[in-house]
């Protein structure tokens, strides 16, 4: 009996169980959810950006919330050593393809402390206090930003 309830438990804390849920869907109005996103576009010269999209509202009820949110990182400060500003957005190359996601899927993150340069590929979770912000960082528009209470963590499967 304590082996099927610790493999339940097991199975239940299992990152495919977390999998299913998408906390970046929660940073998106409830009647915003579920519509189609602008399309990827390859037909920019590489010395042009596709438009932002700029639509999309924000969830006023997340400022001051502590969240933790997995993402990729898109530094934008830092030194050899330290990242100390960067964007969280959702997926691998979002602000690398084009056009970048909305500003309802960004999250401008200052961490004067710094974070450990990550590859841009890695996965990571940030903790803090979201805040609903608009800022405009080198063209790319953030709707949310966040103040890290702690270093980011690698995710680990």
């Amino acid at each position: 009996m304590n082996k099927f309830i610790c493999f339940i438990l097991v199975l239940l804390l299992s990152p495919v169980a977390f999998a299913s849920v998408n906390p970046w869907q929660s940073l998106i109005p409830e009647n915003e959810r579920g519509q189609s996103a602008q399309p990827l576009s390859h037909q920019v010269q590489l010395d042009e950006r596709a438009p932002q999209l700029k639509s999309g509202g924000f969830v006023m009820a997340l400022d001051g919330q502590a969240m933790r949110m997995p993402g990729f990182v898109v530094a934008l400060e830092g030194d050899s050593e330290k990242i100390t500003e960067f964007l969280l957005v959702p997926y691998f190359g979002a602000c690398l393809h084009m056009p970048p996601p909305p500003p309802n899927q960004i999250i401008h993150v200052s961490y004067p402390k710094g974070i450990s340069h990550v590859e841009p590929w890695q996965v990571v979770w940030i903790s803090g206090e979201m805040q609903v912000k608009a800022s405009e960082v080198e063209g790319i528009m953030a709707g949310y930003a966040m103040d890290l209470d702690s270093d980011v963590e690698l995710y680990v499967p």
